[in-house]
């Protein structure tokens, strides 16, 4: 059943969904600038082409946060256990959510954005995986730079603060907070040469300049 409730990422919007998009996502950069008071520090405008945002997860209202800041739509992918809540499968599937299922291949997620990348869309990416259950960045999955040295696409660090505070993993209300969000320049995989050892490296690059940008160490 839960299948029927999913869509390809790459599945064209019709005209309806195109403008609830634009609405939701209006909206809530709306409240984004005026409850929690947002600030953008060196938010780049993205290139056309294939992109992806690698961002620390602190809060369910990461992803909310990223594809708020920039211009361009952003693709990202989630649990299946979120993913097919009623009450918030519609909007998962007009945002054109890559679903993770733990019971299937697990190779499948990576795919599908690899798909997004090469179609030259954006891909949201949280490299820790979860959201940290204590604020602070744990080390980073290798999907990321799998995902950068196969389609080519310019890695942007992002670091997201505020978000913990406004609704923390368990929380159930939203509290008001200062929300930040700051961008480094990009990096790619060939600045750091070729094969699996420049996933490694890129990495640890792209970590290191979340950390520096939310001004604490780096993981590891």
């Amino acid at each position: 059943m839960a299948g029927s409730f999913r869509v390809s990422p790459l599945q064209v919007r019709g005209p309806v969904e195109d403008l609830a998009y634009d609405f939701c996502q209006g909206t809530f950069r709306t409240f984004l600038r005026t409850l929690w008071r947002m600030r953008l520090s060196d938010v780049r405008e993205l290139p056309a082409g294939p992109v992806i945002l690698a961002a620390n997860h602190r809060s369910f209202l990461d992803p909310l946060v990223l594809g708020a800041s920039v211009e361009r739509r952003v693709t990202y992918m989630m649990t299946a256990k979120y993913y097919d809540l009623p009450m918030l499968n519609a909007f998962f599937r007009m945002a054109r959510c890559i679903v993770v299922d733990s019971v299937t291949d697990n190779t499948r997620p990576l795919r599908d954005s690899l798909e997004v990348l090469e179609a030259g869309g954006v891909v949201g990416i949280f490299p820790e995986g979860h959201i940290s259950p204590d604020g602070d960045m744990r080390p980073a999955e290798p999907g990321m730079a799998w995902l950068a040295r196969r389609s080519g696409a310019p890695v942007y660090p992002v670091w997201i603060g505020g978000t913990r505070e406004a609704l923390a993993k368990g929380d159930r209300w939203l509290h008001l907070s200062h929300i930040q969000v700051r961008m480094a320049p990009p990096r790619r995989a060939t600045d750091f040469g070729t094969g699996r050892a420049s996933e490694a490296a890129l990495t640890r690059a792209v970590v290191a300049d979340i950390a520096r940008l939310g001004g604490f160490t780096p993981p590891g």
